[in-house]
């Protein structure tokens, strides 16, 4: 067996896997196929928005910038998927 100690980073990049599943970016492990759902991508932005707010002053450097870049990217994208999804754009309805 591994004894593998979790970590922040571990705990952010966990959330970073759910939100791109929740967006659509990554294939949903237990189905294999892509399952955006933008309300779950908001719902995991916010978790990370309440730990960062919640975590500030007490992380390394490292921790903070790689939650930031998480929060940011995630960010990105929800706002990538709003604007495709909009009528009358590229893709949307």
């Amino acid at each position: 067996m591994l004894d593998m100690k979790p970590t922040f980073l571990t705990l952010v990049q966990m959330f970073q896997m759910e939100g791109m599943v929740a967006l659509g970016k990554m294939l949903n492990p237990a189905t294999n196929q892509l399952t955006p759902n933008q309300d779950h991508a908001r719902y995991v932005i916010d978790i990370l928005e309440i730990l960062k707010e919640k975590t500030a002053g007490n992380l390394s450097s490292e921790d903070e910038r790689f939650l930031q870049q998480t929060i940011s990217t995630l960010q990105l994208n929800f706002v990538q998927n709003e604007a495709d999804q909009a009528p009358g754009s590229v893709g949307g309805s």
